[in-house]
């Protein structure tokens, strides 16, 4: 078996020279996600520690109660290095073998507590980024996800929400983070929507698309991100309880 794996991954690394890729995760040549990335990403899902939902700032229409499903986000991940630079190749880069990753990860975490919570879900949706970021990018990661995510769980994805302010949230600080961009759905006939984002920080993106979609007529919103930054700090790269530096007021 070990002979096996190292021929694959003697493989996967032939293949990246030959196509000129490499690992989303570690930046060394792969046609995909390398073997080592793969398992760390698998250990951060299985652990205990990781992070399951991420509680966001304030309230949106609809809410109903702080434990209900539609005040905090699922989220599949605390936002590791190696997840970081994932989300990253794939927002910047362009590098869709994060896509598989991260979105099957998502996927089953949507799934479980739609489940637990006995919640049937209609549509996938996802909170679009600027059209600048679309336009120099030429691709827009969270309808990536959100796409995979789809059809994963086989529902229908759809594109509800236009985002009307073009000032993205990357590089912001907290206090302008919190004032948070600001959508506008298409009409949606009392069905149930999962709303996903790549990142999760003070909440607000989700919360104001939330908005959007019940304003527009949700019978439920339900918000899904692939990693929550709680215990993150950029600084030092790391994710340890002990160093994290915890959201402020």
């Amino acid at each position: 078996m070990a002979i096996i794996a190292i021929s694959k991954t003697s493989l996967s690394n032939f293949a990246g020279r030959v196509f000129g890729t490499a690992c989303p995760g570690c930046r060394q040549v792969s046609v995909s996600v390398c073997a080592n990335c793969f398992r760390q990403i698998s250990q951060i899902e299985s652990s205990l520690s990781s992070p399951k939902f991420h509680a966001t700032v304030g309230k949106s229409a609809g809410d109903a109660t702080n434990n209900d499903l539609r005040t905090q986000v699922i989220v599949a991940f605390g936002y590791n290095k190696v997840v970081r630079q994932m989300i990253l190749s794939m927002k910047y880069r362009n590098i869709r073998s994060s896509v598989a990753v991260l979105g099957s990860a998502l996927a089953d975490r949507i799934l479980q507590e739609t489940i637990n919570s006995q919640k049937a879900i209609d549509c996938i949706a996802w909170a679009p980024t600027t059209a600048t970021r679309r336009l120099e990018r030429g691709h827009d990661h969270a309808e990536m996800l959100a796409r995979f995510v789809a059809k994963e769980l086989q529902v229908p994805c759809r594109g509800l929400l236009r985002r009307v302010t073009n000032q993205p949230q990357t590089g912001r600080t907290r206090q302008q983070r919190l004032i948070g961009p600001r959508f506008v759905s298409r009409p949606i006939n009392n069905q149930s929507v999962v709303v996903i984002d790549d990142v999760v920080t003070t909440g607000t993106t989700l919360r104001r698309a939330t908005q959007a979609l019940y304003e527009s007529g949700a019978k439920l919103v339900i918000c899904a991100a692939v990693a929550s930054t709680v215990l993150w700090q950029s600084s030092i790269e790391s994710c340890e309880p002990a160093k994290a530096r915890r959201s402020r007021p």
